[in-house]
């Protein structure tokens, strides 16, 4: 027998199904597949959000499981029975889709467990993604992949065609499948069925594809049927327990008002405290420690730490250099959301001045969600508010010109959307501004020198022809980006900045001290240097990236100093030192006067006390880590008071130096046990459960990022043993193989 392939007789062409079904159920498998991947994302956001890192994660193990099952599926459509072993992979597919909504919560936690914050999550985000993303999705897309060549082998063994047709028809089918699945998750089935249940649905859809194929396959086909039917069965049962049951999103003493899905993003909308004291938040695609917008029963400013506050700065501003308030203040706000700018900027209004807003929000079901819980009112006379339409595309359409334009613009979770932090971008905000308006952007950075707002700050000043300014906000770990068109943002110590002069209206004068300390505000200009970001090339992704592990590796450094010994020594302050602390902690906590506590903490001859006092002062600028770099400083070359070393646990805590806080945790306890220095009774408590909570914390991380990275070598190993291992079969003996 001749040993070329060509010289075998045909395979049998076995049990047949007509070709439009059996292409109308590839069809629907490339819709399913689909379905997997655009949903997998949704499935993961509550754990990693749904950055680009993360889709990037979950296309990469989608398309590689893709090719495994084009791979497996060409092995096994050399067999006897390609519909059978269709049928087969259709319910198994069906099963692992039915089941992914009740598996989720459980293989994400186990590389993202919750409590880690964002400072020290960069690691996770990256390999927790994608290691979950191998566990849940790589089975079921391989299964899935399997599909196209069975179902071209058992069409060109029913028709006698040629490889090439019955493969084209095949991809075609399976493409426009692919295609109507695109669109179909997107949106149809995920805002009105939820993710849980758009999964159900195409498990339902590939049950049925393998039912259909199962019986066409054969006589036999009836039992395993009714076998893959109650397989499917209970998938669907374990999905309704699970639906809603994922990462719950709301902190501890938050209460959730309300969860959804739109097109776009996951919604929710918690509550904490009572009465006047309430605040509600809305979280979307929410990982780790973030929110989009808040609401308090009162509008006007929020507390501090908050950065839509320094929204309504420019309005203080103007009105200061006016001498008078305007009568209309006309503003347009990019990436609306539930509204807090809108509150904000109502509570600090001169009663004589108009507001007047242009507001526009991608996601319309946000702009629901406003009006039902953050009390935003879409029909208020001098309110347009559009839901629905992108912020670039808001700024080249909108022929209207502003007083001041306001970006507060993010896309999955903490990521400024590239499109809207170019210089082209930019020069479309300043297009829009009335001469001498101004632009507010909030970035979200670990400082000016932070590389998401040196790239975003130098696109802004090319676009605007001059420097911009980023200040700090007290608390927080976002900046506000301030620049004008034709004219010069204030600056600290003048004038139109300062406290001297006409008072700012409201209350805003208190968001005025903290702005003038060291470090709280910095220019940025368009460095020759460096390149800015254009429509062309952007990078924010990137940028984002190192910011991240530039604070990872703040962190790390901090944690390594932490171990060091510090010397203890009993503060012994004059009874004029301990006035002037009392008087300067007294304007920080109750008044917030930032600078009268500062002139007061020049005076302290002691230098722990001082440092202390101007750790508190770094901090309300800001800046946490300076605050603790200066506490630590003072420690290490001074020796530390009690109150010195509950400041440094504290802020260790806040950052994420969960070394360094439990240090000086056994610093503060030895201080009080051994030194006999007297402590608030309820301080070291509460310091001792955050230090115990955070190492926890910091423990589950590691053991999340080994369990990762274990998971990742073990999937490329075992995708490598299998390509290596491959051979393609052959028929050349005359008779298909078995």
């Amino acid at each position: 027998m001749s040993d070329d392939p060509r010289s075998a007789p045909a395979p049998e062409p076995g049990p047949a199904l007509p070709a439009p079904v059996l292409l109308l159920v590839v069809a629907l498998a490339g819709g399913a597949t689909m379905v997997v991947e655009l949903g997998a994302v949704r499935l993961l956001a509550p754990w990693y959000g749904a950055s680009s890192s993360v889709w990037t994660n979950v296309i990469g193990v989608v398309l590689a499981a893709l090719a495994l099952g084009y791979t497996l599926g060409a092995r096994f459509a050399s067999g006897p029975s390609p519909l059978g072993t269709l049928s087969r992979v259709l319910l198994t597919g069906a099963v692992l889709a039915a089941t992914l909504p009740a598996l989720a919560p459980n293989v994400a936690a186990a590389f993202m467990p919750e409590g880690v914050p964002l400072a020290s999550a960069a690691s996770l985000l990256v390999w927790g993604s994608l290691a979950a993303s191998i566990v849940l999705f790589l089975p079921v897309a391989a299964t899935l992949g399997c599909a196209c060549p069975l179902a071209v082998e058992a069409l060109q063994r029913q028709r006698g065609d040629a490889a090439g047709h019955a493969g084209g028809h095949v991809l075609a089918s399976s493409t426009l499948g692919s295609l109507c699945g695109t669109f179909g998750t997107t949106h149809l089935f995920v805002p009105n069925l939820g993710i849980a249940w758009t999964f159900t649905l195409a498990a339902a859809v590939l049950g049925a594809c393998g039912v259909l194929v199962r019986v066409a396959a054969g006589p036999r086909g009836a039992a395993p049927a009714a076998a893959g039917l109650l397989l499917i069965g209970a998938a669907t049962g374990l999905t309704a327990l699970a639906d809603g049951s994922g990462r719950n999103g709301a902190s501890a003493g938050e209460r959730v008002l309300a969860r959804g899905e739109s097109s776009y993003q996951s919604l929710l909308v918690t509550e904490s405290g009572e009465g006047d004291d309430r605040l509600r938040k809305l979280k979307v695609n929410e990982s780790l420690d973030s929110f989009q917008s808040v609401w308090t029963p009162s509008v006007g400013l929020l507390p501090a730490g908050y950065y839509y506050n320094h929204f309504a700065l420019p309005y203080g501003w103007a009105t200061r250099e006016a001498g008078a308030p305007p009568e209309r203040w006309e503003v347009m706000i990019v990436g609306l959301g539930a509204g807090t700018a809108v509150r904000v900027l109502e509570g600090v209004m001169d009663p004589g001045t108009t507001l007047s807003v242009t507001g526009v929000e991608l996601d319309g079901d946000v702009l629901a969600l406003a009006e039902a819980h953050f009390d935003l009112q879409r029909d208020a006379p001098d309110r347009r508010l559009v839901g629905g339409l992108d912020g670039r595309a808001a700024l080249a359409l909108d022929p209207g010109r502003y007083d001041q334009v306001i970006v507060d613009a993010y896309a999955n979770n903490m990521e400024v959307p590239p499109h809207l932090a170019s210089v082209e971008a930019f020069e479309l905000m300043r297009e829009r501004l009335v001469e001498g308006g101004w632009l507010t952007v909030n970035i979200g950075g670990f400082g000016p020198e932070d590389p998401v707002v040196q790239g975003i700050g130098r696109a802004a000043a090319t676009a605007f022809g001059a420097e911009v300014f980023v200040a700090r906000v007290p608390f927080s770990r976002n900046l506000s980006l301030h620049a004008r068109r034709g004219a010069s943002v204030p600056q600290p110590g003048t004038l139109a900045f300062g406290s001297r002069g006409r008072p700012l209206p409201g209350d805003l004068g208190r968001l005025l001290p903290p702005l003038q300390l060291e470090g709280a505000w910095a220019a940025v200009s368009a460095n020759a240097g460096l390149a800015a970001l254009t429509d062309d090339r952007s990078g924010t992704e990137g940028l984002q990236a190192r910011s991240i592990r530039l604070a990872e590796e703040r962190l790390r450094g901090l944690d390594r100093s932490g171990a060091e010994e510090v010397r203890l020594a009993r503060s012994e302050l004059s009874a004029s030192d301990s006035d002037v602390v009392d008087a300067a902690m007294a304007l920080l906590r109750e008044a917030g006067d930032v600078a009268g506590a500062a002139q007061a903490a020049d005076t302290v001859e002691d230098p722990r006390v001082r440092a202390r006092l101007g750790a508190y002062l770094r901090w309300s600028a800001g800046d946490p880590f300076g605050a603790l770099q200066v506490a630590e400083g003072a420690a290490r070359a001074h020796g530390a008071d009690v109150e010195l070393l509950s400041i440094l646990v504290d802020l260790a805590l806040v950052v994420g130096a969960n070394r360094l806080a439990s240090a000086r945790l056994a610093d503060l306890e030895r201080a009080i046990l051994v030194e006999g220095l007297e402590t608030p009774a309820t301080a070291l408590p509460r310091l001792r459960e955050a230090t115990l909570a955070a190492e926890a914390t910091g423990r589950r991380a590691a053991g999340a990022l080994f369990r990762a990275r274990v998971t990742i070598v073990v999937a490329a190993l075992a995708l490598l043993l299998a390509g290596l291992r491959w051979r393609p079969r052959s028929t050349a003996s005359g008779a298909p193989a078995a």
